[in-house]
Order: C-alpha cells, then structure tokens, then sequence
C-alpha cells in the first residue's frame, strides 16, 4: 500500500492510495490559487481519525514518500519541503 507522510506543526499525519507526486500537485494548486485550502489527511496511529490541515502561504511542512523495502521493514525518505514563504 502507498502510504505518504506529513509533518506538520510539529505532528506526524497520513495519506494512503495516492502518490507524493499528486500530493504535490495538490499542494501546489492550493497554494498558487491564493486562497487558504484544507487538505484532508488521517490523524492517530492504529485507529486513524480524520484531521485537516491549513495549507497556505506561510506555513512549513514535509511532505515523506513511505517506501516498502521488504515486509515490514520501511525507508523514509523525504520526497519535498515545503515552505510556502519561498513560493
């Protein structure tokens, strides 16, 4: 299962079925509208609960491509920063 990672406010939240490159995407449009978005992603570990994060000018985040290696051994790897100020 494709899983990405993000870490945001200090916080470590997820996406699963989709990849960083749409994630990216994503983000990007959201942050050349000009307009405040809130991205849908899962919050707690085990049991997940929905959570939404602001996306806007401003505010840093990471964006981690969760890559499987073998069974359950995982490799983070950071796909993209982001820092909207830079934007």
């Amino acid at each position: 299962m494709i899983r990405i990672d993000i870490v945001y406010g200090g916080q470590q939240y997820s996406l699963g079925g989709r990849s960083a490159e749409s994630l990216r995407n994503e983000i990007n449009a959201a942050v050349t509208s000009g307009q405040p978005y809130w991205l849908p992603v899962n919050s707690g570990g085990g049991r997940f609960e929905d959570a939404y994060l602001l996306i806007a000018p401003g505010i840093a985040f990471a964006v981690i491509d969760v890559k499987p290696t073998n069974g359950d051994d995982l490799d983070l790897e950071v796909d993209g920063a982001f820092n909207h100020d830079s934007l």
